[in-house]
């Protein structure tokens, strides 16, 4: 027994010594590896500071930087920030690069209604003068043939004022030792006075306001057939075929003048009618003969529709232009 019981013995060391010397087996893979220490750092709780929401904001930036690259990538760069340098800071300020800036745009003074600078008084311009009994001004004035020249004075008080018209450049005469080319010396004191001019060459011409009696201010008005003025509201040439009439309607300003001219731009021997809201005629404008110029005003009491009748004297055709102010 004792000799079995050694036996046993030395086979148990034996085998001791065996399992020393081998390898132990890898671990099974479907087992969970043990934890480590950085995996357990990860699982634990970390407290909140102020460094640790720094990080954790720059992590946040870097991901949705990260994560819109390829849609950024299409977008033109507007600006780009420097790197970094490691050059020590300095105590100069820094220089920022000027950058375009639209420069303010000023409107242009608008030009003054009056004469202009150059002492011509032109369509669609307006002055005016204080007047005593006796005294005038005049206005130099650029014509083309036969393109009538419209000058409408309006004067106040108990002025009154009679136009004239003449040939050439009479920069500050009020008498001239010419005779006029043309005159208007119809209304009574306080009443606008009307005259056109249809010169039959091109040149300078001279119209002169002249206060025949009292004395007050009064305003000047220059029209022609074709240029665009504040007033304005038709300003065409027309038509009439024989045998025809043309009706315009147009409304007052007011108590304001309403003023028709008409000029043929053939030999046509045309007569105006200005009627009143009750179709009542008011005045007639027929005393220019064929191929001369016809003009007529009114001056209504409030705002008023007026119609305006065009006709050909002799029931011929006529071509025309024709302009209607109604004053401002």
């Amino acid at each position: 027994m004792k000799r079995f019981a050694l036996l046993l013995t030395l086979a148990s060391a034996l085998l001791g010594l065996a399992a020393c010397d081998r390898t132990p087996d890898a671990p099974d893979a479907t087992l969970p590896p043990p934890p480590t220490a950085a995996t357990e750092a990860l699982l634990l709780p970390t407290p909140i500071s102020d460094a640790t929401a720094l990080a954790t904001s720059i992590f946040a930036t870097v991901a949705v930087a990260t994560a819109t690259e390829s849609a950024l990538a299409t977008v033109a760069a507007t600006a780009t920030a420097e790197p970094p340098t490691d050059e020590p800071p300095t105590d100069e300020p820094a220089t920022v690069a000027p950058t375009a800036e639209a420069s303010p745009t000023v409107a242009a003074p608008a030009e003054s209604p009056t004469a202009g600078a150059s002492n011509l008084f032109v369509p669609g311009q307006v002055d005016g003068a204080t007047l005593a009994a006796g005294g005038a001004v005049s206005y130099l004035v650029e014509g083309r043939r036969f393109a009538p020249i419209i000058l409408f004075v309006e004067p106040e008080n108990t002025l009154d004022v009679a136009l004239a018209a003449y040939s050439g450049d009479l920069s500050g005469q009020t008498t001239p030792a010419v005779t006029a080319l043309a005159a208007a010396d119809n209304a009574l004191a306080g009443r606008p006075e009307i005259l056109v001019l249809s010169p039959e060459s091109d040149g300078m011409f001279t119209f002169v306001v002249r206060a025949t009696s009292g004395e007050g201010n009064f305003v000047a008005h220059l029209f022609d057939l074709t240029t665009p003025a504040p007033g304005v509201v038709i300003q065409q040439p027309d038509m009439l075929a024989a045998g025809t009439e043309k009706v315009y309607t147009v409304t007052s300003r007011g108590a304001r003048p309403v003023i028709v001219v008409i000029d043929p731009t053939d030999q046509s021997d045309v007569a105006l009618d200005v009627m009143g809201a009750d179709n009542a005629l008011l005045t007639t404008a027929n005393y220019g003969g064929p191929g001369g110029a016809e003009t007529a005003y009114v001056l209504p009491l409030g705002t008023v529709s007026y119609s305006i009748k065009i006709r050909e004297v002799n029931n011929g055709p006529a071509a025309f232009q024709i302009v209607v102010i109604t004053m401002e």
